[in-house]
């Protein structure tokens, strides 16, 4: 019992942690008749804002498919992320967590939300810490335009990290949007400076 407590206090988690993440996904959906397809890139970096929160700075570029027409989305943004550690669930192998962000959004394609411009997010979700080098991170992230209010998508989040060392790590990492229902699967490198 010791000594998977202790493990679970020393592991690695991409919650409290320094890090860059390079990352591509494929993109499929669509609904209404209308076939979404496409890849994106995205960039981020996780750096710790506090002793219990965290800031997200990221960048996704997507080159996205509708059909016949061929259109870009990039969306630059930071989330404050805030983790509940002292909830104590679970011994420490639960890490929940509540953000908040801000953005900006640029979606020729409109497969994110109707409206370019100015974007605000609310994000919430845990962390199940499985050993040293394997954690599992579910969640979900509402997404609004300023502009207007109406204009909002809902997106699920699921992430399998594996530390490989205390420097690299690997993510598969799955979102599925319900606006336009449209699938991320991807993999993303993760490189950790502490």
């Amino acid at each position: 019992m010791f000594s998977v407590c202790s493990t679970i206090v020393h592991s690695k988690s991409r919650l409290g942690e320094y890090y860059y993440g390079f990352g591509y996904s494929m993109l499929d959906g669509g609904k209404n008749g209308v076939d979404i397809e496409g890849d994106e890139l995205s960039l981020s970096i996780n750096s710790l804002a506090s002793d219990f929160a965290d800031f997200e700075i990221y960048l996704d570029y997507a080159n996205i498919e509708m059909g016949v027409q061929d259109d870009t989305s990039w969306n630059l943004g930071i989330d404050y992320i805030g983790r509940l550690d002292d909830l104590g669930i679970g011994g420490g192998m639960l890490r929940p967590f509540l953000g908040a962000g801000i953005g900006y959004l640029k979606d020729k394609a409109k497969a994110r939300l109707t409206e370019d411009g100015l974007t605000w997010s609310f994000r919430g979700g845990t962390e199940l810490i499985f050993t040293d080098e394997l954690s599992l991170s579910l969640g979900g992230k509402l997404l609004g335009s300023w502009t207007n209010f109406g204009s909002t998508d809902f997106c699920f989040d699921l992430g399998f990290t594996w530390w490989i060392d205390d420097v690299h790590g690997l993510a598969f990492e799955y979102s599925h949007t319900t606006e336009n229902e449209i699938d991320f699967i991807g993999l993303k490198y993760l490189y950790s400076w502490q």
